[in-house]
């Protein structure tokens, strides 16, 4: 997995917080149980002191095994006590047990020296959540995608129905998605508004996440606003914005031309785009422009970038937000 640096501190943040959650809850209960039996911490005292002195007796010599092996029995009726002393007071016999959400790893995010698998899930989660303060990732599924809102009529300019084109488009985007690589080809996304082209975008991005990938998602204004500010007044990051964007494993640029067009905007696209095209690393653009609108509004090295490291995609029907 390789999703930037902040994703990893959030998901340690979180296994952290869940293991002092579970911590605190088992002192409360510690409490509790002492309460209604103060004997169960005299025993508990006994077990501690049991595993201490094996500890030190690792150092004894040939005599340390048998020792050991005395501490143990004695350590384990200890824990037998323990458990019925809890009976007697109605509480479960690991009703003192930590109440990790992962017995496995107990919370710390490693297990034998490898990332537990709750930890995994857990990179993913952040990932998206933070994709998520940008975009409405946890709406756009391929679940939630509905081919119904587009006409089951034979459209004479693509020979088929609208619905049948829309469906070879979805079933190519989940396909793309379920094979990405950092080497796959870009796409260009076009047609008119409420089309689709957000949602199945995000609908790549989250499969594409899950899988291991960093995403970077923006509207082309709220990527030139960031590229903006951080050109005039550089924010003191790790990993300035326009470096996050170039060496995103794929980066997905939204609504290109609604943007107000400047010397600086177009240099920047260009720069964005030149740069990931020579990493060999993949970008999906969506847009309402038709492609000859695209050649009109950008320069020519633009307009040649876009289709010439990318597959267009051409979207049709009626405004989905419109029929809703």
């Amino acid at each position: 997995m390789a999703y930037k640096q902040i994703v990893y501190q959030r998901a340690k943040a979180e296994l952290e917080a869940r293991r002092k959650k579970a911590e605190k809850e088992n002192d409360a209960r510690r409490l509790k149980a002492i309460t209604l039996c103060p004997e169960i911490a005299r025993v508990e005292g006994e077990i501690a002191s049991y595993g201490l002195d094996a500890v030190k007796a690792l150092g004894m010599g040939g005599d340390a095994e048998k020792y050991i092996r005395e501490l143990s029995v004695k350590s384990l009726a200890a824990q037998e006590r323990k458990k019925q002393l809890l009976k007697s007071v109605g509480l479960s016999e690991d009703y003192l047990d930590i109440k990790y959400t992962c017995p496995i790893c107990k919370d710390t995010g490693s297990h034998d020296g490898f990332f537990c698998e709750c930890q995994k899930k857990e990179v993913i989660n952040q990932a998206k959540a933070l994709l998520g303060e940008t975009a409405p990732v946890k709406g756009c599924t391929f679940e939630k995608f509905s081919l119904s809102y587009y006409p089951d009529v034979i459209d004479p300019d693509l020979g088929v129905s609208q619905r049948e084109h829309m469906s070879t488009v979805y079933n190519f985007c989940r396909d793309y998605a379920n094979h990405f690589t950092k080497k796959a080809q870009g796409l260009t996304m076009y047609g008119g508004t409420g089309l689709g082209k957000t949602h199945l975008s995000l609908a790549i991005a989250n499969v594409v996440i899950e899988r291991g990938y960093d995403v970077y998602y923006g509207s082309v204004q709220n990527i030139m606003e960031k590229l903006e500010k951080e050109h005039f007044g550089r924010k003191n990051n790790d990993e300035s914005e326009k470096e996050a964007i170039i060496n995103a494993d794929l980066l997905i640029i939204d609504d290109l031309g609604v943007e107000f067009v400047t010397q600086f905007t177009t240099a920047s696209l260009h720069d964005i785009l030149n740069s990931r095209m020579l990493k060999g690393l993949p970008t999906i653009i969506s847009t309402n422009l038709e492609m000859e609108e695209i050649y009109e509004k950008y320069t020519q090295r633009i307009a040649s970038r876009l289709f010439g490291s990318s597959l267009p995609l051409a979207f049709c029907g009626k405004d989905i937000r419109q029929i809703k």
